[in-house]
């Protein structure tokens, strides 16, 4: 049955996809649009240490445009840069009583500070399908670190060297390689979801937070979900029902298990001192890039890779990140019986093997970090997908439910284009569509999804460390 604008959608999960879908759902003129979530976003503004657990509610995500050869994203991508920049000037322009708590006129959700992807040797194979496959017109962003003339270039365009080689390898003669985009750069999670929740707001979208209105379960008639029942027992009758649950998707939607997988990376958080000024300069987006080492050259428990970092906030925090392996949960089985892996939400250390791959990279490229605390350490769960693309589309065998998931990571920076999300539910299509629609489980490699339960990334197979590690970390 087709959507009128005032057919009633009800949408599970207030994170990135949940609210983006909102807002565009909105724009294309619906008015009976209603978010829930355990999450009460309302007080705790996505903020990690006030509570929020979703991958959204994070310092800081990164937006690029370097997809190799996966040329829709990297358009999209391209895309949503230019609609981060108009939410930056909406907000620099609007008065301080106009915007949601924890923004001020001075919020700058995305900073085009640059983004450094690095290696020891050579470009990988990804790094040399995005440069062939970048517009001819962006060349000119594209620094290669090794190449003479293009540091002179960068110097010449007015970007400090410290973006070049910020952890001195050029200089000290050690092996690396790599470029310098600076088409890229970050967003301020927690506060890009606090401004998109307040434009769907002002846009009419209820949202109902909170333990009490967590989802309990899908109210179904045969093959038709009618609605859904939260934790305190009311039954909200829908329309179109729009699950957006991130690492809880799985859990939620049997019909997925086979081509999503809640997995996690690991973040160490740093807090720079206020008396530490020169670090302060020194790690300001002005002065430093985003940054990733050896992302396609990990190999567990063996060398430095799969990690990435970011410039300081305007707060002082610096998050480190490893990705290198993508840990696994199986601590719960599905409605159909089989493993589940779920997300660890509690846990305040992070596996040895990621706390040794970023103290090894900091002590030889960042040693002035490995003086100071650790703030926090998080699991962060994100939804990878059979083969990291989206997964937004009518779940077969029902009538009435979408399920918006997948992010694989990447998701984030496409919060202000989601659109084609609204195309989804209108049943177009378009070739965002046939990107995001159902697919077949793939035989052989399905970006880690093969090994399930019996894989080495099973959190209950590692060895944990904390703040305690952090400092002694020599002797892991």
């Amino acid at each position: 049955m087709a959507l009128k604008s005032d057919s009633k959608i009800i949408i599970v999960g207030a994170g990135v996809f949940g609210l983006s879908t909102a807002l565009y759902l909105s724009k294309r003129g619906y008015s009976n649009i209603h978010i829930f979530d355990r999450q009460p976003y309302d007080k705790n503004g996505y903020a990690f240490l006030q509570g929020a657990d979703a991958a959204s509610a994070d310092e800081n995500k990164i937006l690029r445009a370097s997809y190799a050869d996966r040329i829709l994203y990297q358009n999209l991508a391209f895309e949503a840069m230019g609609e981060w920049q108009k939410w930056n000037e909406s907000i620099a322009s609007a008065a301080p009583v106009d915007l949601p708590a924890g923004l001020s006129p001075e919020t700058m959700l995305w900073n085009q500070c640059g983004y450094l992807r690095l290696s020891e040797h050579g470009l990988d194979e990804s790094e040399k399908q995005t440069q062939k496959n970048f517009p001819a017109e962006m060349g000119h962003t594209q620094y290669r670190v090794t190449n003479k003339q293009r540091r002179a270039d960068a110097a010449r365009d007015g970007i400090p060297a410290t973006k070049i080689d910020p952890f001195g390898r050029l200089e000290r003669g050690l092996p690396v390689d790599g470029i310098l985009d600076m088409t890229a750069g970050f967003v301020l999670a927690s506060r890009a979801c606090t401004f998109t929740l307040h434009l769907c707001r002002k846009a009419g979208v209820h949202a109902s937070f909170g333990p009490e209105h967590a989802l309990k379960s899908l109210n179904r008639s045969g093959i038709n979900v009618t609605g859904i029942e939260t934790s305190d027992g009311t039954h909200h009758s829908a329309d179109l029902v729009i699950v957006a649950c991130g690492g809880w998707t799985p859990s939620i939607l049997p019909q997925v298990e086979e081509l999503l997988e809640t997995t996690s990376g690991s973040v160490l958080s740093i807090r720079l001192p206020q008396d530490r000024r020169d670090l302060w300069a020194k790690y300001a987006p002005e002065q430093f890039p985003v940054w990733d080492w050896n992302m396609g050259d990990y190999v567990p428990f063996q060398n430095i890779g799969g990690i990435y970092g970011f410039p300081r906030t305007p707060e002082g925090v610096i998050k480190i990140a490893f990705r290198g392996a993508k840990w696994t949960n199986y601590s719960r089985e599905s409605s159909t019986g089989q493993p589940l892996s779920y997300p660890k939400t509690d846990a305040t250390k992070v596996p040895q093997e990621a706390m040794r791959v970023i103290r090894a990279f900091c002590a030889e490229n960042l040693p002035d970090l490995l003086a100071l605390d650790l703030e926090y350490e998080r699991l962060c769960w994100y939804t990878d997908s059979v083969n990291n693309s989206f997964l937004i589309d009518y779940v077969p065998g029902t009538e009435g439910l979408v399920v918006a998931s997948g992010g694989s990571g990447h998701g984030f920076k496409f919060l202000p284009v989601r659109e084609h999300v609204v195309d989804v539910i209108e049943r177009k299509d378009t070739e965002y569509t046939r990107l995001f629609s159902w697919r077949d489980v793939p035989g052989g490699k399905r970006n880690g999804l093969e090994e399930g339960p019996e894989g080495w990334r099973r959190l209950d197979k590692q060895r944990l460390a904390g703040k305690e590690q952090w400092k002694a970390a020599s002797k892991l």
